[in-house]
């Protein structure tokens, strides 16, 4: 479409249009643990606010109108991209987020690596979370695709399946683990919708499970990020492994530390909320992982985990989506992003339709293949000389003798990592470091698959699920490593302290004799 003029709509066109031409993986449900959910990633147009549209008028306004037919309700996506109010420079592309309602109790336990509620019934460990609309597979559910309608309607009162939607593609199936990836929870589809409509729906919320909802822009989401919009929460890992013995916990939150994940900050300004729900009252900031902040005067949104690796996989197939930093370095300067027409687009050329969406190819779960189908094509891409330098953005390479530019393939950004915690104590995170080669090799190898030439191999190889297995793999070894460390350690200074106590004691008995 290079009719189509450099504004924001024309960059969500090149992000959907590269989205509907990579191909996604749908994980396989392993025996032992059949459970799937969905969630609905909603994106809309704001329309500029100078322009009028026909029902709309202010009282006596007398200038251009647009018609309804000019709405773009019922249009295809090509068509729907055509209209001059899509393309005005100042229409602003959003998607929806919901924040859970907030709860007074805690779940004995939840996973690390989400944020998203994968059920239909919202518990105290999302308490305020900031999440996709979406939930647990029924067994009434034709589909993935069916369940995200479902609890996308039930959650905030949004029939995705009206003419005002599009499902326009699909995001890389995740895993969903416990805290420290031992047990798998379920697996979560990830469904993207445009609303064609410069008007959105009435939505009704249901209060038990969601408090408000916001639209977003996604300007605000995609890296580099300032570093003052990037922080962290904290996350007590020991009431993750033993949530009702408190000594336990002191003892854990002591000898390892806290979890620390990475979240961007967003302004909390809701568009609508829950009845009864008042956000000045029920500001629920302190419980664990909440979705609410209060700092420096201003109330914020906190998105991370799995809701936050999801947005940046989609932000991940915008042109400019290939940043050296995913938090901007504080003595750097943003620069312009790239326009569609000049991004590292994989495809050749511009593109002047939107295609249809690529079937899925199927994985395995990371729970049956931790490494194996990773080892795999890593070798592969050796032998076949694939270039192995995960860093390189660009500069020039040697492919059979002559220098290239080594292209990107969007669709994998700096969300691969960005559901991993660090912890407070950097001993623990050293150990990590230690024991993570397999983690690396798995990050450098998926890195490398958007790099090199399009593989079969690769597109078979869950790496999202492979790299969470490999990473808390890595954990896991380090806090036994450092829990064992502690304890000699404390032990060694206790039979320190006492013997220094008895000699002690017995200088000064022997002088009294």
């Amino acid at each position: 479409m290079s009719d189509v003029p450099n504004t924001p709509s024309s960059e969500l066109l090149s992000l959907l249009q590269d989205l509907r031409l990579s191909v996604p993986r749908v994980i396989q449900s392993p025996p032992t643990q059949p459970r799937r959910a969905s969630v609905a990633l909603i994106i809309r147009l704001r329309p500029a606010p100078e322009l009028v549209f026909e029902g709309n008028e202010p009282e006596g306004y007398i200038g251009r109108v647009i018609s309804k037919s000019d709405f773009g309700v019922g249009y295809t996506l090509d068509d729907f991209f055509k209209l001059p109010w899509v393309n005005h420079a100042n229409t602003v592309p959003e998607i929806l987020f919901i924040r859970r309602a907030p709860h007074t109790s805690s779940s004995s336990s939840s996973s690390s690596s989400s944020s998203t509620s994968p059920t239909s019934v919202s518990h105290g460990r999302w308490s305020s979370h900031i999440a996709f609309p979406g939930g647990r597979h029924e067994p009434d559910d034709q589909s993935a695709y069916f369940t995200a309608l479902r609890e996308t309607w039930e959650e905030v009162g949004v029939d995705l399946a009206e003419k005002e939607f599009l499902h326009v593609g699909r995001l890389d199936e995740r895993e969903v683990t416990t805290s420290l990836g031992k047990r798998l929870l379920m697996i979560l589809s990830p469904f993207v919708f445009l609303q064609t409509s410069p008007f959105s729906p009435t939505p009704e919320l249901q209060a038990s499970e969601v408090s408000s909802i916001h639209w977003i822009p996604l300007s605000l989401l995609s890296p580099p990020i300032s570093p003052d919009q990037w922080s962290q929460i904290e996350i007590d890992i020991g009431s993750r492994l033993s949530p009702r013995n408190k000594f336990v916990r002191w003892c854990l939150r002591n000898l390892i530390g806290k979890m620390q994940f990475g979240c961007v900050l967003l302004p909390d300004e809701p568009e609508i909320v829950a009845e009864g729900f008042d956000p000045s009252n029920e500001f629920d900031e302190f419980a664990e992982g909440s979705g609410s902040w209060f700092n420096e005067g201003k109330r914020h949104l906190r998105l991370w985990g799995l809701t936050l690796g999801m947005t940046l996989d989609l932000i991940a197939h915008y042109p400019s989506a290939s940043p050296a930093h995913r938090v901007l370095p504080p003595s750097a300067t943003p620069s312009k992003p790239s326009s569609p027409t000049t991004s590292e687009f994989n495809h050749e050329g511009e593109l002047d339709f939107i295609p249809d969406p690529k079937t899925p190819v199927t994985v395995q779960s990371s729970f049956e293949d931790q490494w194996e189908a990773a080892r795999k094509a890593i070798e592969e891409a050796k032998k076949n000389g694939t270039p192995s330098n995960a860093k390189n953005n660009g500069d020039p390479v040697k492919v059979d003798g002559r220098r290239k530019t080594k292209k990107r393939r969007r669709g994998v950004g700096p969300g691969m990592t960005a559901v991993f915690p660090r912890f407070s104590y950097p001993d623990v995170n050293f150990w990590i470091w230690v024991f993570g080669r397999r983690y690396r090799q798995v990050i450098q190898g998926w890195e490398n698959s958007v790099r090199g030439p399009d593989r079969a191999a690769d597109r078979r190889v869950n790496w999202s699920g492979q790299a969470l297995a490999t990473f808390y793999s890595a954990v896991r070894q380090a806090l036994v490593v450092t829990i064992i460390m502690r304890a000699l350690l404390s032990g060694v200074g206790i039979a320190g302290l006492t013997w220094i106590l008895v000699r002690g004691l017995g200088g000064s008995g022997g002088k009294e004799l």
